[in-house]
């Protein structure tokens, strides 16, 4: 017999292994099953009997007082096989909670966590788009409504810089694991001081390249100096910083020197999106753009340079160059979401899947259920039972989410998209 919950929930749970803090989220699924998250950054699927158990332990909860609600909730198991099974959860815990410095997202088809086995509730995290404090409350409230733990404000360079660290409140108070997504330069010193205070979780600042006046000269005069002193601030502040790394024409020679760089500066979590175009778009491959038929050698070397300097890696769905706004901005602005299982909310809170053109419904308008039964998010609800490869690819684990050189698989936010 199962126990069925009326919809999905979060609950939070902070736990003290030795001097380390670990946030725990258990998220449970109207089907009574759940997932576990620690920081945010690993995670496991439960069953129905796990989620009990898991609340139990996360609960401080003696193990007879678990033991005899499984039993009365769930009969016929043994007692043995209930001590057996609340051992392995406690295990599992003990595990999850190890300190680490690791990157608060997961990969939907990480080759470290396994086959998901389970149909998603709902995306780990949602990357926002940073707006006035009343209206990203509203945001956030739905998105921990909706089961999403994880939000990464994705800092806009024309705003107030000053509004952050509220907005970082407003997600911790929730309980949500919180990020920041930014040009080192758009940021103030004393305002990532101030949203370390507030609990921020990690900062993701734009590597462009290891060389100082390659770096500059897209991401502005002295940047490159700013994410190494920001660098050192985190790792003063213990905060888990980022470097998202954009793919290009003009930086893919560079790349080993980018990842020892990143190495040398003791960055150990690297995003890498690609910024691409069809084969036949000579135009946009003159600008800077990779062409479909380049990504999967890119995405190869992205991840052996990644695993030779055992960094934790994240590759961002492809974002489709765009003509009317230049590669540039498309490369200050990053990736649509850092991975896939993350969903893009804009200011006014309309919604995108990590991958393809348009919005799937409002957030300040819609019912979380309308969005995420939206055909955008098939691939997201579902299994991934017949994973994307063909022949002529090595075989790279990012083909389990789509074929990186099928342009309908990457982020396309050209006016134009729709239509094409």
């Amino acid at each position: 017999m199962s126990d069925q919950s009326a919809g999905v929930t979060i609950r939070p749970y902070d736990r003290l292994v030795g001097e380390w803090p670990t946030r725990f989220h258990l998220r449970i699924d109207p089907d009574g099953g759940g997932l576990l998250l620690a920081n945010a950054s690993e995670a496991t699927y439960l069953s129905p009997v796990g989620v009990i158990m898991a609340q139990g332990v996360l609960e401080d909860r003696p193990d007879d007082q678990i033991e005899a609600e499984v039993a009365a909730r769930f009969r016929g198991a043994p007692p043995s096989q209930i001590q057996a099974d609340l051992h392995t959860v406690r295990r599992l815990i003990a595990d999850l909670a190890e300190p680490g410095d690791d990157y608060p997202v997961t990969n939907l088809a990480d080759p470290s966590k396994g086959e998901w086995e389970r149909e998603l509730a709902a995306p780990l995290r949602a990357d926002v788009d940073q707006c006035e404090p009343e209206r990203f409350r509203e945001i956030a409230r739905r998105l921990w409504d909706a089961g999403i733990p994880h939000v990464c404000i994705q800092v806009d360079h024309a705003a107030d810089p000053a509004q952050l660290a509220r907005l970082v409140e407003i997600a911790e108070d929730l309980g949500m694991i919180c990020g920041l997504r930014a040009v080192t330069n758009w940021l103030p010193v004393d305002v990532i001081i101030e949203c370390a205070n507030a609990g921020l979780d990690h900062l993701d600042l734009l590597f462009v390249c290891h060389d100082a006046a390659e770096h500059d000269a897209t991401a502005g005069a002295g940047d490159h100096d700013a994410f190494v002193a920001a660098v050192q601030m985190c790792h003063d502040l213990e905060l888990a910083l980022v470097a998202q790394v954009p793919l290009l024409d003009s930086n893919l020679a560079d790349l080993d020197d980018i990842f020892a760089a990143l190495h040398e500066l003791g960055v150990s979590n690297i995003v890498g999106f690609a910024i691409a175009c069809p084969d036949e778009d000579e135009a946009a491959d003159a600008a800077g753009a990779l062409p479909a038929r380049a990504l999967p050698q890119v995405a190869t070397t992205f991840i052996e340079l990644a695993e030779s300097t055992q960094a934790r890696y994240l590759w961002a769905p492809p974002v489709r160059y765009d003509p009317a706004r230049g590669l540039t901005e498309q490369v200050l602005d990053g990736p649509r979401t850092s991975a896939d299982v993350t969903v893009r909310v804009r200011a006014d809170g309309a919604v995108q899947a990590p991958r393809g053109a348009g919005s799937c419904g409002n957030l300040l308008t819609d019912a979380w259920s309308a969005i995420w039964e939206a055909d955008c998010f098939r691939r997201y609800r579902e299994r991934l039972a017949q994973p994307t490869r063909c022949p002529d690819c090595p075989g790279l684990p990012i083909c389990d989410a789509d074929c990186p050189k099928d342009p309908a698989a990457w982020s396309d936010d050209r006016e134009s998209g729709d239509a094409q």
